[in-house]
């Protein structure tokens, strides 16, 4: 019995390889979601340029022409996002 209970003890001790393969899991998930907050924040300071550009050409030349470039900024995008495009009547 003793020697049984010493193998089994020997055959679940936390080896060196053992406790790298239980950190690879943790560290992988550590990893991604650092990856994806770094995303978060590209994304956040993403939107604070353009919302500070707009201020910015709203201050100086004034909200109808901003809205007017805007306006046509997207039109020629949904030209360009799809160029085949046919629209038929019913």
């Amino acid at each position: 019995m003793l020697r049984w209970l010493s193998n089994l003890i020997a055959h679940n001790a936390a080896t060196p390889e053992k406790q790298a393969e239980r950190a690879l899991g943790e560290l992988r998930m550590a990893l991604f979601q650092a990856e994806q907050r770094v995303l978060d924040a590209q994304l956040q300071a993403e939107y604070y340029r353009m919302r500070i550009a707009f201020c910015e050409a709203v201050l100086k030349t004034g909200i109808e022409q901003v809205s007017d470039q805007r306006n046509g900024q997207r039109e020629t995008a949904t030209h360009e996002l799809r160029p085949n495009l046919k629209l038929t009547t019913s």
